[in-house]
């Protein structure tokens, strides 16, 4: 259904009404919607998106420029994935558009970001796996602390991603908030953890 929908707004605009062109903000709706979906493959389908908008980009078309927002939602279509057969690809998607966001030019992870994959890794790694989950999320905690991304948000999904010993190892108490850790830890991290990413230069607002 959400590829009919999106073929049918591309025919519309070849055929004069421009009113239904897809753009940035239409294809990452469409990635979102496949993040809630459920389906079978829908990490696979949402960056299939990104790539097929990085292509279109490429060739001119800039109303199609992937932002941070998109990307974020690929990366959250693969924490929402529910298929054990869906597991190893979504994981691998997840970290591959990672590492495609942290090279793009006037973009980068943010709070948002981080908390998506501390999801991927506790909802994607078996959980008696505590060493893959303590060395993946050790990385991505590490990279968040010293962007200044740290928020309650972050906290709590990794929280949920390693076990209590090592949780107090990495901030020093079970009970722990935000307010309370380094400063340059937190310092671009929004309360509400998700930056207004529409706009394409993903600059910090904030409120």
């Amino acid at each position: 259904m959400l590829s009919l929908m999106r073929g049918l707004m591309e025919r519309r605009c070849h055929g004069g009404d421009h009113h239904l062109k897809p753009n940035t903000r239409t294809h990452t709706s469409v990635i979102d919607a496949w993040a809630k979906s459920g389906e079978r493959g829908a990490a696979a389908r949402a960056e299939h998106i990104l790539n097929a908008m990085q292509s279109q980009y490429e060739e001119g078309n800039l109303d199609v420029k992937p932002n941070s927002h998109t990307y974020n939602a690929v990366m959250n279509a693969c924490a929402f994935t529910k298929h054990e057969e869906d597991r190893d690809e979504a994981l691998a998607i997840a970290f591959r558009v990672f590492e495609r966001l942290t090279s793009q030019k006037g973009m980068h992870p943010d709070a948002y970001t981080y908390t998506i994959l501390l999801s991927v890794c506790a909802n994607l790694l078996p959980k008696g796996e505590e060493e893959r989950r303590f060395s993946h999320a050790k990385v991505l905690f590490e990279k968040c602390c010293d962007a200044g991304y740290v928020n309650d948000y972050v906290l709590r999904k990794l929280r949920q991603t390693v076990t209590e010993r090592e949780y107090i190892y990495f901030v020093g108490s079970v009970e722990q908030s935000a307010d309370r850790l380094p400063r340059h830890w937190t310092r671009n991290a929004l309360k509400g953890g998700r930056e207004n990413q529409w706009g394409g230069n993903n600059k910090t607002k904030r409120k």
